[in-house]
């Protein structure tokens, strides 16, 4: 398919639908049906790629573009709250699930056994104790996200308080913290064996090359 984007569009004779477009093709946006084109086009949830689709969490249903054939159609999903994200780490493909309250955020966490039909399995559920890390870090936005730190398969939790950006184990304790005004949490990220070029700072008290959160 080469260098395709997806996108919803809102011009044309087809309003709030989806086009597909290749980079530096010259060529114009292509029109594509989509049953629930304005949904997704005001969804919005970070989409994922996986196994040659891109991936949607709307509505207690996933949606999924086919970025080959072009197709939509739906996957099935965990039975979870409203507020849930769909990750995609090391070849995992699932989803997280937050249910926040007044003392404790509850965060529920699947991942897919079988892609092909359709199977989940619960994998885990932590507690975070948001009253006393609001009292320290500021007010939780409830913005999530799952990272794997090493290739030992353990993951934690992005969570984001005041402009505080936390990090959180499966048993809901503090690792690290890291502050910077407006810090949020993304599902876009770079692997740290990049390699050094010269034009990196080397001054002293420089960042680049040492782990943000302290």
């Amino acid at each position: 398919m080469g260098s395709q984007f997806f996108g919803g569009a809102t011009w044309g004779s087809k309003p709030n639908t989806p086009y597909v477009f290749t980079i530096g093709s010259g060529q114009l946006p292509r029109h594509i049906g989509c049953p629930d084109a304005e949904r997704l086009v005001y969804d919005t949830t970070i989409s994922v790629l996986f196994h040659g689709s891109m991936h949607w969490y709307t509505d207690q249903m996933i949606m999924v573009f086919d970025i080959t054939t072009e197709l939509f159609r739906r996957m099935r999903c965990p039975i979870v709250s409203s507020k849930a994200r769909l990750f995609e780490i090391g070849g995992m493909f699932g989803m997280s699930s937050l249910k926040d309250e007044a003392a404790t955020a509850t965060m529920d966490i699947w991942v897919m056994q079988d892609y092909q039909s359709e199977v989940w399995a619960f994998k885990h559920r932590v507690e975070f104790p948001v009253a006393p890390l609001t009292l320290q870090f500021g007010e939780f936005h409830c913005q999530w996200s799952v990272v794997v730190p090493s290739g030992d398969g353990d993951l934690l939790v992005l969570l984001n308080f005041g402009d505080w950006l936390l990090q959180m184990d499966m048993d809901g304790k503090l690792v690290a913290s890291f502050h910077r005004k407006s810090v949020s949490t993304t599902q876009l990220r770079l692997k740290q064996t990049l390699v050094p070029q010269a034009f990196f700072p080397t001054l002293e008290g420089s960042v680049v090359n040492t782990w943000p959160f302290t």
